[in-house]
C-alpha cells in the first residue's frame, strides 16, 4: 500500500503535467523513486533572464505536504537570492516551516522561483556579491545575468557548461546530501508462501499453541550471550516481566480474584455486613431497661418504665398475686 506522501506527490506531478505553467517542465530523476524530481524553468519574457533554461532539483520526504520539499538550483545562477555554493534559493516558506502551508502546490513553487529570477528580494539576499554588483554596477550585473542565460542554453544543448571568467556554476545531483532512506520506494516482488512462512516462523516470538516450537527461542535457549542481546535484559528479569504480563493479562480478561476466605472469616464478614445494614435501615429505638436489685429474701427485678418492684406489682384484677418475675 502506498503512503500518503507518495499519493500526494503523484497527484501534484499529474496536475503539473496536465496543465503545465508556461516555461515549466518536470521529470523524475529515476523510475525507482517518486521522491526525487528534476524540473526546468525558463526565464520570463521581456526580462534579462529571457532565454535561460535552469534546472532545479526537488526532493520530497515522508512528511510532504506537512513539510516543504528540498529545492536546489542545479544550474546555479548569479542571483542575490541563490546560494552560490549549494544552489539553494532563499524563499521564506522554504526556510521557515511556520510559513509553509499544505495547500501550496508544486506549480506555485516553480512559478514563484521563475518569478524570483527577474524580481529578486533584496531584503533576504544571501549572495552579497550579486546584491552589491546590482546596486553599484547594474550594467555589470546585467552582463553576468546574460552569461548565465548563455551558459544555461549551452548545457541544455549538450555543450560545455563552463565559460572562462564566469560566475555561473553547475552542480550535479551527487553533490547534494543523500536522500533519506524512507524516500526510496522499492517495487514489490513476488514471494512464495513457503518462504514467507519460514521467514516469519523463524523470527516470531509468539506461539500458536503452548507446546509449539519456536526456532528462534530454541536457538537462544542455550546461548545466554545471544539472549542478552536479543532480549536486552538478563533471563531473570525477562522471566519476571513475563510473569507480570501474564498476571496483568488474566486480570484484564477475567477480572481480579482474591484468595478464598475461611469459614470464620466468612461469618465475620457476614456479621459486619448485617451490622452496617442495621445502622442504615433500622432506626434506633428506646428499649426498656431492667435492673436487678438484691433483697434480703432474694433477687427483685425493677422495671424502669413503671418504677415498681416485681416483688410487689400492682394487681390488675385487684388481687395480690405475686408476679412470676420475682424470685424469692
Amino acid at each position: 500500500m502506498l503512503s500518503r506522501p507518495h499519493l500526494l506527490i503523484e497527484k501534484e506531478i499529474q496536475k503539473l503535467k496536465s496543465t503545465p505553467p508556461w516555461g515549466v517542465n518536470i521529470e523524475p530523476v529515476s523510475d525507482d523513486s517518486v521522491f526525487e524530481w528534476l524540473a526546468k524553468i525558463s526565464g520570463l519574457r521581456d526580462t534579462i533572464w529571457e532565454g535561460g533554461i535552469f534546472q532545479i532539483y526537488i526532493r520530497f520526504d515522508e512528511h510532504f505536504n506537512i513539510r516543504p520539499p528540498e529545492v536546489y538550483f542545479q544550474t546555479i545562477p548569479f542571483h542575490p537570492n541563490v546560494d552560490m555554493r549549494t544552489g539553494r534559493p532563499c524563499v521564506d516558506y522554504l526556510d521557515n516551516l511556520d510559513l509553509w502551508r499544505p495547500g501550496f502546490s508544486l506549480s506555485m513553487l516553480l512559478v514563484s522561483l521563475q518569478a524570483l529570477l527577474s524580481n529578486p528580494n533584496l531584503n533576504h539576499a544571501i549572495n552579497n556579491e550579486a546584491i552589491e554588483m546590482m546596486s553599484l554596477s547594474p550594467n555589470t550585473y546585467r552582463q553576468m545575468v546574460l552569461e548565465c542565460v548563455t551558459a544555461s542554453q549551452r548545457i541544455e544543448a549538450g555543450g560545455s557548461p563552463q565559460l572562462e571568467d564566469t560566475k555561473v556554476k553547475f552542480a550535479t545531483i551527487e553533490h547534494y546530501p543523500p536522500a533519506p532512506r524512507t524516500a526510496s520506494v522499492k517495487r514489490p516482488t513476488k514471494l512464495s508462501f513457503d518462504d514467507y512462512h519460514m521467514t516469519w516462523r523463524s523470527i516470531a516470538t509468539s506461539k500458536p499453541t503452548e507446546n509449539a516450537d519456536n526456532p528462534l527461542l530454541e536457538a537462544l535457549q542455550n546461548k545466554p550471550a545471544l539472549q542478552a542481546v536479543h532480549m536486552a535484559l538478563p533471563p531473570e528479569e525477562v522471566e519476571e516481566q513475563m510473569k507480570n504480563q501474564k498476571e496483568e493479562h488474566k486480570e484484564l480478561m477475567f477480572g481480579r480474584f482474591h484468595n478464598k476466605l475461611t469459614f470464620s472469616q466468612e461469618q465475620d464478614a457476614k456479621l459486619a455486613r448485617l451490622r452496617r445494614m442495621q445502622k442504615i435501615y433500622l432506626p434506633t429505638r428506646r428499649s426498656s431497661s431492667i435492673s436487678f436489685s438484691a433483697t434480703r429474701s432474694g433477687v427483685s427485678l425493677v422495671s424502669m418504665w413503671d418504677g415498681e418492684s416485681c416483688a410487689d406489682p400492682p394487681s390488675r384484677s385487684g388481687g395480690s398475686k405475686k408476679s412470676s418475675f420475682c424470685e424469692t
